[in-house]
């Protein structure tokens, strides 16, 4: 928009005016900036009152005639940033009186009807006296950058982009001694873009007073908990110029509200201040909301609305990032997240069941466990594990330990055994003894429908800590999928008993979940397609560091070449299973693993992300980066370098045979433990003559037999699109299968190392449209069957 310069401005003076001008040392120009620049607000006998850079101007409009001016005693209004960048100037969007009655009208729909928000965000916008601070270059005042920035990053550009629809709602909150909600619940549009045009001025909404942190959170939860639909995405904004002016636990009270939403919630805390104001308790609390899940982020722009606005669009993509996190691909439409609190991260584990917990117990009617899953490789589904439990009495026993403990000699369990005719089925030594069991038609016909399921792999013998279990109200972690909750097995005595485990479900409620059967099966089936990409994973990673090992055999010093190879890390997946519990007569299924103690790091996703690698780094670079770590290097005159000289022409360099399947030489000393991951990957899709690959590999790199391990959970399978392979159509991997698609993006950030050169890997840059020209390296598998899952519990 074009501005008139300020000397073209046209402005009558009165005599009174002139002397008062001449007597405080103020220009006519001070006075044309301060009607073109300045802050306004109302006066009285409908005169207008304009304050700019230190200077205030009373203003008769009726007239066109200045009253009279004087210098402002506010040491807020110290100049700096006006005089420095013009601010920019926004111009209203005309609205007839027919958009009125329509925004009117749709604002009250919209807050009738809460289920069909798609994104609620709440501003809390400091209006405290030092927000009227003129340092602020490209606004005319500290409040005025803040309204400016919200209007055209916030409202105005992603209106025009299309991004931002009726059902994405805004209210406000102004900070002062007390919380003023000045907007609740309006949608983003023309209208809400007009009114943040409107709070540019001091006319409605001055700043004054003091900025008091409590009541502004308070103001700010009730706001987002006003609305219990889950589907709804929310960011919280809270903009401030210092600390607070009251006193708390203001950090702890952030914590509190993203508890509520953990990664539903995206939290900016912004310091709209010089780089002397100490905004420690900002910081404080974003760090305190990212330790619940949410989605923090502390931003101290420099004194520009160029700044600010980085710091706003951010935060915006944030918002947009969420939306698209909770829609349904397939359908378009958006998921209901659960509704649950979260639990700090960092919070130490408990030593015994307390209030936290619920336990379900062989001893309640009402609330236990009814039967444990694994997954079964001859029926690619789920296995029912051998109960534990005698038949009769559910007493938890050590039939399935091997152990005839006896009751009162440190051992909860009772002395057990398996029934004979089935196998699936185990007594207490008491009810044995009693031979309730023997001669009765009805155990008797159950043992055979055992017996045969048995003999299809349809229940499986597995010892488990307990049948008694319990499991933790709060969750402790959460991804774009899943929640996760802690669960640890408990004796009759309600004592901790196993090792520490991890309880997973879905972070999504199905629209079908008030339909109790539908829910079950709904629940059932995502179960389903975890455990069906895990085993697989864990069948692959098998054959992994079985190829990693075997590749010695090919160099005449098989011996130092093992050696170096057994530095590396292996890769193993974790063994899940699934509870069945019933409550108050109802049915559940919950997922079980074991809980991954240490540094938990994902090495790459199934987006093409490659840990510790930029997307954007060239060939050269990536080359460059590859430096050995010394995994098992022969120091320089060792013994068996000098015995070997005439296999090793230098230093961590070996020749394998001549007839080996992959004859050359090797610089195995450049092999870091981060290659184990991505060229597991990489041999996936080979491995499965490039059917699949194993993707977003996450977890922990510890010691486990003496020996490094990668102990991976929840990767992703990406699985080739193709008609001509029927057998493949059974296996169905997730929404975070991204197909082809997933697969090239893999190898668009992968280079290959001298481990994948060593497991007989192509150099490739393409992914699915390479030819493999070392398939002779790799076991031809004559049918698919093979990677149904093996015999991974047995």
């Amino acid at each position: 928009m074009s501005i008139v310069p300020t000397a073209q401005s046209v402005l009558e003076s009165s005599l009174h005016g002139r002397q008062r001008r001449e007597e405080r040392g103020i220009q006519k120009i001070d006075l044309q900036r301060a009607r073109r620049y300045g802050m306004k607000e109302t006066g009285r006998f409908g005169r207008l009152k304009y304050t700019y850079g230190g200077v205030v101007f009373i203003y008769d409009p009726h007239r066109n005639r200045e009253v009279t001016s004087f210098k402002s005693h506010d040491v807020a209004l110290a100049s700096s940033g006006t005089r420095a960048t013009e601010p920019i100037i926004l111009k209203k969007r005309e609205e007839t009186s027919d958009d009125v009655v329509r925004r009117t009208l749709q604002n009250r729909s919209i807050q009738l009807q809460k289920s069909k928000w798609t994104s609620h965000s709440v501003l809390v916008v400091d209006m405290s006296g030092s927000m009227r601070r003129d340092d602020v270059n490209g606004s005319r005042c500290r409040s005025d950058g803040v309204w400016m920035t919200l209007a055209r990053d916030f409202v105005k550009k992603p209106l025009q982009e299309r991004k931002r629809t009726a059902n994405d709602v805004i209210s406000v909150i102004l900070m002062r001694d007390e919380a003023e909600i000045v907007v609740r619940h309006e949608s983003i549009d023309w209208g809400l873009y007009n009114k943040f045009i409107d709070f540019r001025e001091w006319i409605e909404h001055r700043p004054y007073g003091p900025g008091n942190y409590m009541p502004a959170l308070d103001a700010a939860e009730r706001l987002l908990l006003e609305n219990q639909n889950s589907n709804c995405s929310l960011s919280l904004m809270f903009f401030s110029d210092g600390k607070p002016s009251d006193r708390g636990d203001f950090s702890q009270r952030m914590g509190d509200i993203a508890a509520n939403f953990g990664r539903r919630l995206s939290i900016a805390c912004i310091g709209m201040a010089g780089q002397s104001e100490d905004f420690s308790m900002l910081s404080e609390m974003t760090q305190e909301a990212t330790s619940y899940g949410a989605v923090a982020s502390f931003g101290k722009p420099s004194l520009d609305v160029d700044s600010l606005s980085n710091i706003i669009t951010d935060l915006a993509t944030s918002l947009t990032s969420s939306k698209t996190e909770m829609t349904n691909v397939a359908t378009g439409k958006v998921r209901k997240v659960r509704m649950v609190q979260r639990e700090r991260v960092g919070t130490p584990d408990d030593d015994y069941v307390n209030d936290n917990w619920t336990c379900y117990m062989n001893t309640s009617n009402e609330t236990y466990v009814e039967r444990v899953w694994t997954w079964s490789s001859t029926e690619n589904d789920f296995a029912q594990l051998v109960d534990g439990r005698c038949r009769e009495c559910l007493k938890d026993t050590c039939a399935l330990d091997g152990k005839m403990a006896i009751k009162g000699k440190n051992c909860q369990k009772e002395a057990g055994l398996v029934c004979k005719r089935c196998e699936s089925c185990c007594f207490c030594a008491t009810c044995y003894m009693k031979g309730r069991h023997r001669g009765s038609h009805r155990t008797s016909g159950e043992c055979s429908k055992l017996k045969h399921k048995a003999m299809y792999g349809q229940i499986i013998g597995k010892a488990i800590p307990s049948f008694n279990i319990a499991v933790k109200k709060q969750i402790f972690g959460e991804g774009a999928e899943r929640i996760v909750r802690k669960f640890r097995f408990i004796d009759k005595y309600r004592q901790f008993v196993g090792p520490i485990m991890v309880a997973k479900e879905s972070r999504f409620i199905d629209d079908d979940d008030e339909n109790y059967d539908q829910a079950y099966k709904n629940r059932m089936g995502y179960h389903r397609e975890f455990m069906r990409t895990q085993t697989l994973a864990a069948k692959m990673a098998k054959d992994f560091n079985e190829a990693v090992r075997n590749s010695s055999s090919h160099f005449d010093n098989a011996s130092v070449v093992d050696d170096i190879l057994r530095c590396l890390p292996t890769i193993e997946f974790l063994r899940p299973l699934v509870v069945e519990t019933r409550k108050e007569g109802y049915e559940y299924n919950t997922l079980i693993e074991p809980f991954l103690q240490g540094d938990y790091k994902k090495f790459n996703d199934n987006m093409g992300m490659v840990k510790g690698q930029s997307r954007d780094l060239s060939m050269n670079d990536l080359v460059g980066s590859m430096g050995g770590l010394g995994l098992g290097a022969i120091e320089e005159g060792s013994e068996e370098e000098d015995s070997d000289e005439e296999d090793s022409d230098d230093e961590g360099i070996f020749r394998t045979k001549d007839n080996a399947p992959h004859y050359g030489s090797y610089d195995l000393h450049t092999i870091k433990d981060d290659d184990v991951p991505q060229a597991f990957s990489h041999f996936t899709y080979e491995k499965s003559m490039r059917h699949f690959m194993v993707v977003d590999l996450q977890g922990v790199l510890s010691m486990k037999r003496g020996r490094k391990c990668f102990q991976l959970t929840d990767p992703v399978i990406h699985k080739r699109r193709t008609k001509k392979k029927e057998k493949l159509k059974k296996f169905t991997f997730g929404r975070t299968d991204r197909g082809d698609k997933g697969i090239r993006a893999f190898f668009d950030s992968h280079r290959c190392t001298e481990l994948c050169r060593l497991l007989g890997l192509n150099e490739n840059e393409r992914g699915p449209s390479i030819i493999n020209q070392s398939r002779e390296s790799f076991q031809k598998l004559k049918n698919i069957d093979e990677y149904e899952f093996g015999s991974y519990y047995q």
